[in-house]
């Protein structure tokens, strides 16, 4: 089974809560893909790894758009 990767979704979770939100809801749901890749019911899914290495590197991107947006705190925080 392979999961959509949605980059929008942490992007609005980036803009409405910050960033420790959206890190943390990407590192949540890439856990999910991470078994799903090695040990789901469909076994080893090479194309899913593809998945996971872009997923990750999305992770660094989070960071990189707060940083260069100064930090900014999520409304409310």
């Amino acid at each position: 089974m392979i999961i959509p990767f949605d980059r929008e979704k942490y992007l609005q979770i980036l803009r409405t809560e910050g960033i420790n939100a959206a890190v943390t809801a990407l590192h949540l749901d890439t856990e999910r893909w991470e078994v799903d890749t090695f040990e789901g019911t469909e076994g080893y899914q090479p194309e899913m790894w593809k998945d996971l290495l872009a997923i990750r590197s999305f992770s660094r991107e989070l960071w990189e758009i707060d940083l260069r947006q100064g930090g900014k705190k999520a409304p409310g925080s």
